[in-house]
């Protein structure tokens, strides 16, 4: 059996990327066996209780060195991993595994990767010269596959993919209720100086006013919770708020309840796109047009610059037309995962 030693964001509560890591052990344990696994995260013991694989501690180098003499590749999920825009300090983190994984004699397999953006020279150039010891990199759309070939990365060695979180699939059926009330769930994030908690509540309150629920969910905990706060002290029991750590199949199913999902977050559209429910996009991030642009949607707006009767009229909108909308999501969504093969085709020849 390969050993494998599975690298990404985790194991710091952000629903997207335990989503990434689920669907990336999905793809894992089709080449070797549970016990072959070691993930590296940031909260060891709780990804070990999760997923009874073994964990180590994505700081503690000396572990890192060991279980890497024993490794046959070290693979990266999935994720915004080579990007100095959030923090300077997590692109060097990933570029130092990548050469060390070589020193030790492993392969270096990166799946469904969104590249970017990368602000400061220093960091393109670093970049561009750690991918050339890669054995092979997926990437989750268009713009990073050209984007890696501009800094130079062989163009072989780069394949396009998607997130792997488009194939998150429901356990069982739900039942919707049948009741004529619309729900509308909103995934936030605050961004700078944009007042998000302010005008998205007054959107919500309008669709409030149009006999319509609202439901506000955290899918990066730390730092959601606190916007979901501010919008209940404009809001108060006109929403509905969740407010405890979710799993990813929680949220999941929360969200296929839906009518419309309005998402900052790009894993909260990837997750309605997934459930086949209608979104609207509101982006921070190139990252966010992408994945809307690859299921032939464009953003509303962006969110820094909220146009509140733009977004509320585009949501109205989606709800007037949403067996149309899901539809046109489905067919999207269907070659979207055709494009997930190549990571099971890659991984089966390490």
């Amino acid at each position: 059996m390969k050993k494998i030693l599975l690298a990404g964001y985790y194991g710091f509560g952000n629903l997207g990327d335990e989503a990434i890591l689920e669907m990336a052990l999905e793809q894992i344990l089709t080449i070797t066996d549970r016990k072959s696994i070691t993930i590296l995260s940031g909260n060891k013991e709780a990804t070990f209780n999760k997923y009874n694989i073994d964990t180590i501690d994505r700081y503690n180098v000396l572990s890192i060195i060991r279980k890497l003499k024993k490794s046959d590749a070290i693979v990266f999920g999935g994720g915004s991993l080579l990007q100095d825009i959030t923090s300077k300090r997590s692109i060097y983190y990933y570029l130092f595994l990548i050469r060390l994984a070589k020193l030790m004699n492993n392969k270096v397999i990166m799946l469904s990767q969104g590249i970017g953006p990368l602000v400061s020279q220093k960091s393109q150039t670093a970049v561009s010269k750690t991918l050339k010891h890669v054995n092979c990199i997926t990437v989750r759309d268009k713009h990073s596959k050209e984007y890696l070939e501009e800094l130079g990365v062989e163009g072989s060695k780069i394949f396009l993919s998607t997130d792997p979180v488009i194939n998150l699939k429901a356990a069982g059926p739900i039942q919707k209720d049948k009741k004529d009330q619309k729900k509308i769930c909103f995934s936030l994030r605050n961004w700078k100086n944009a007042d998000v908690a302010s005008k998205i509540s007054k959107v919500a309150k309008r669709l409030t006013d149009d006999g319509m629920k609202c439901f506000f969910i955290p899918f990066y905990y730390n730092e959601d919770l606190l916007l979901i706060e501010q919008v209940e002290k404009s809001l108060g029991e006109r929403a509905v708020y969740f407010k405890e750590r979710l799993s990813t199949s929680e949220a999941f199913d929360i969200i296929r309840d839906m009518d419309v999902m309005v998402g900052v977050r790009l894993h909260s559209l990837i997750f309605a796109a997934a459930a086949n429910v209608p979104f609207v996009a509101v982006s921070y991030d190139h990252k966010v047009d992408h994945f809307a642009n690859s299921v032939n949607m464009k953003v509303s707006c962006k969110i820094d610059d909220i146009d509140e009767e733009q977004l509320y009229s585009e949501i109205k909108n989606k709800l007037e037309n949403e067996e149309e909308e899901k539809l046109l999501l489905e067919k999207s969504v269907e070659k979207l995962r055709e494009l997930t093969n190549i990571n099971y085709k890659i991984l089966k020849e390490i």
